[in-house]
């Protein structure tokens, strides 16, 4: 009989690579039956680029044995997506997003979420192709992400779910997702 190993949970913060505060919902998680490992994409760092970045996450992954599931907050989500359209061996089975800008309407500050964003509009239609689940959480109101741009009423993200939570704000959204709603997050992984 073979041996079946603990699904890894990454989470991937947003903008502020907040790791510690993410350190303390990881108790929550690995009672949920997940090995959980907290990657910092490192937005605010000026040393390397967007690719660099990105394949830094997309090595990660591809260096965990077993299945994997990833949860990005803000544009968090946005490097979660992009990894699962280039880590291309079915490891990742879910990814859920929260408050995550799938598509961004307004002059973005930092760059390298700027590119990811322009990168993610390329990679969407691929996601199509992938057997992983994708749920876009999204709040009623969030001052930083509008709800619309987490989820976009396009043909062309037929394969994302879009689930509303009751929250206001962005950071209470994060903050409740990974907590108060975290049942219904894991149950959109998988």
């Amino acid at each position: 009989m073979a041996m079946r190993t603990t699904p890894h949970l990454i989470l991937i913060p947003g903008l502020g690579d907040r790791k510690w505060l993410y350190k303390l919902v990881c108790p929550v998680w690995r009672a949920r039956g997940f090995r959980v490992h907290v990657f910092t994409f490192g937005w605010e760092d000026a040393a390397s680029n967007y690719h660099d970045k990105q394949n830094r996450l997309n090595n990660y992954i591809r260096d965990l044995n077993g299945d994997v599931y990833i949860i990005g907050a803000s544009a968090g989500g946005v490097a979660a997506l992009n990894a699962l359209v280039v880590v291309d061996d079915g490891k990742v089975k879910g990814v859920a997003t929260i408050a995550t800008p799938y598509v961004y309407r307004q002059r973005l500050k930092n760059e390298t979420l700027a590119r990811a964003i322009d990168e993610l509009s390329n990679n969407l239609p691929a996601i199509q192709a992938k057997l992983a689940r994708v749920t876009s959480f999204y709040s009623i109101y969030d001052q930083v992400v509008s709800p619309n741009d987490s989820q976009p009423n396009d043909s062309e993200f037929a394969d994302v779910n879009y689930q509303q939570l009751p929250t206001f704000g962005h950071g209470l959204t994060i903050a409740a997702g990974l907590t108060v709603f975290g049942e219904q997050l894991e149950q959109s992984l998988k």
